[in-house]
């Protein structure tokens, strides 16, 4: 966008917002420039007969470029302007705003002005609505098209039912750690990943870590993406078994397997690494390899975090991602070892750590995970 490109308004499309509502609701979400712009082309409207440079604008409400195009880009999001591309022209179409009634039962954009200008201010005027009757007369354009037709269907925007979340979240005893940005949080994720809200329900009751929902653990669910590169099936079994358990579970089967319970600061130890939006999978293979690294019948906590550490800054955000990254940083890590440091005549089995602990419940398979690791110590390779 250069201050010289061209501009023009969509024809048929005078609108008389409600400008109460823009300054009490809208304006404190978008800001002064975004208010500012909006201002300024619904005054200067055209009703579509010509094209003005951007530099226009700009000398109107006295701002850069940068700043224009934020602006433009927050009142696309706010659904204030629709923006179109006609050929060397930009096209805006105004969208009118809410009235205040209408805003206030929007629960996105309730949050956003609770963020802005507190709690309080936001329940007195809602508190002031009419109680038991709510109008659900139609509105002129939302029944005919501009051309004064009756469209042969009409499909409702989709939207997320917050509600019928929030009544899953008590069936399930869960709860949010800030409802006010979690909401909004849930809201962008949705519309983001293309989640109605029964599969954004899912995957936050999935990521939830003690009843609490963590949209930290749901963005990085969302993110993941296939690993390219093939698994044994010997990984392919820690890959399983890290997905079958939440985190405390399968510390606790690690623990029973030594013969040892798990201590309030390994729990402690969990959390830190659920903070750092790690899912329970990834954290899993983090655990295993960690009791694998260092032979103690308790979690090595420094080490589980500067790993957990190198995880996140990394984006590791599946089972198969964290596999994947510990065989082939081992066997990098090897192949440097290998050309620095002198040969030796003592052979590689002999510095092997042979382990034989088993769960009290005989789990044989947690066994051949202990010896697949072992491998991806030793061989660095697949």
């Amino acid at each position: 966008m250069k201050p010289n490109d061209l501009y023009a308004y969509m024809r048929k499309n005078a609108v008389s917002p409600n400008w109460l509502s823009f300054i009490l609701c809208y304006q404190p979400i978008i800001g002064q420039d975004a208010a500012a712009v909006y201002q300024f082309l619904w005054a200067s409207y055209d009703h579509g007969t010509g094209k003005y440079a951007l530099s226009r604008i700009l000398n109107h409400v006295n701002m850069g470029l940068n700043r224009l195009e934020k602006a433009l880009d927050v009142l696309g999001a706010m659904d204030l302007l629709a923006i179109y591309q006609r050929g060397d022209t930009i096209v805006f179409r105004f969208i009118e705003p809410l009235a205040k009634e209408a805003f206030l039962a929007n629960p996105l954009y309730q949050k956003l002005l609770t963020k802005k200008i507190g709690e309080p201010a936001v329940e007195e005027w809602t508190s002031l609505q009419s109680g038991s009757d709510t109008e659900v007369t139609k509105h002129f354009s939302d029944v005919f098209t501009m051309d004064g037709e009756l469209p042969l269907e009409v499909k409702p925007a989709p939207n997320f039912d917050l509600q019928a979340f929030k009544t899953m979240m008590a069936r399930d005893q869960l709860r949010f750690q800030n409802e006010t940005d979690d909401v909004i949080a849930l809201y962008h994720l949705a519309e983001k990943n293309g989640w109605d809200w029964m599969q954004t329900y899912k995957i936050a009751k999935e990521t939830a870590h003690a009843q609490v929902i963590l949209v930290k653990r749901m963005e990085q669910k969302g993110e993941v993406t296939p690993v390219a590169s093939s698994l044994t099936k010997q990984e392919q079994a820690i890959v399983a078994e890290s997905k079958s358990k939440t985190a405390l579970e399968f510390l606790t089967i690690l623990k029973e397997a030594r013969k040892a319970a798990v201590t309030m600061s390994e729990r402690k130890c969990l959390q830190q690494l659920v903070d750092l939006g790690l899912l329970d999978e990834v954290i899993n293979v983090l655990v295993l390899y960690t009791f694998n690294k260092v032979d103690s019948a308790n979690l090595q906590e420094a080490y589980a975090l500067k790993l957990g550490n190198d995880f996140s800054y990394k984006q590791i955000r599946s089972a198969e991602q964290a596999v994947s990254h510990l065989r082939d940083s081992k066997g990098l890590s090897r192949k440097k070892q290998s050309a620095q440091a002198p040969k030796t005549n003592v052979p590689e089995w002999s510095k092997q750590e042979v382990k034989t602990e088993q769960t009290a419940k005989g789990q044989a398979e947690l066994a051949a995970l202990y010896r697949e690791l072992e491998a991806m110590e030793t061989k660095g390779e697949g």
